[in-house]
């Protein structure tokens, strides 16, 4: 019994500390942290260009610094809608015998441990088949793909992008997209479910283990004959 009580400890403290690892409720960011964020974006924009900076990054300044300053703390969800080239390009000029998808398949390859060490994972990808319409005025739906990507927080977001080495991989995923537009979305249902299969999984396993310590556990006041 005693041993039983130990291995459903242990598997109590391992949900704990997923739990807490996994997260998804915390402190909003500081106004000293986006400053610092904001620093590293310009210092990253100034690496790639002597010059003043274009309308478009002066445009993409704005919304990170409205994205910082709207956290609420909490996880979010990163909304890609992706249009894929018909060949890869590549901003140096490289040439490459895959197709787009391949081209961005090397870009996921080389990010995931830096997602997964942040428990970022994706929801969903969907592929659009057939755009049935609406009201209203839209602007061109001919999505290729459409992925819903869980982050933590904002904080793990900015991190990514700017302290690992996405700006470098990133260069697989621009050469596979003619069109990109990400959407950062507040989730107004919680991620109970990917929060359950670990407890279910660990609860599994506990059983299992506790199966097979009695059937391995002699027999006792069994009569002689």
């Amino acid at each position: 019994m005693k041993a039983s009580w130990i291995r459903w400890a242990i598997l109590a403290l391992i949900y704990v500390v997923f739990l807490f690892w996994y997260g998804g409720s915390g402190d909003p960011l500081s106004s000293d942290e986006i400053e610092d964020y904001l620093a590293i974006v310009e210092e990253k924009r100034a690496e790639r260009s002597d010059s003043e900076p274009a309308e478009g990054e002066r445009d993409v300044s704005v919304k990170m610094r409205e994205f910082m300053e709207t956290d609420d703390g909490r996880e979010f969800v990163m909304i890609n809608l992706n249009v894929y080239r018909d060949v890869p390009r590549y901003q140096d000029g490289r040439k490459t015998s895959g197709s787009a998808e391949e081209v961005e398949q090397e870009y996921a390859r080389r990010i995931l441990p830096n997602l997964l060490v942040r428990a970022t994972h994706p929801l969903l990808m969907l592929e659009p088949a057939v755009s049935l319409g609406g009201t209203g005025e839209f602007e061109r739906q001919d999505w290729s793909r459409v992925n819903l990507v869980r982050y933590r927080s904002r904080r793990d977001f900015l991190d990514f992008i700017l302290k690992t080495s996405w700006a470098e991989d990133s260069d697989h995923k621009w050469a596979a997209l003619g069109r990109s537009h990400s959407l950062a979305a507040t989730p107004r249902a919680s991620f109970a479910t990917v929060r359950l299969v670990p407890l279910l999984i660990l609860v599994v396993i506990g059983l299992v283990l506790d199966r097979i310590a009695s059937r391995l556990r002699p027999a006792q006041g069994r009569p002689s004959r």
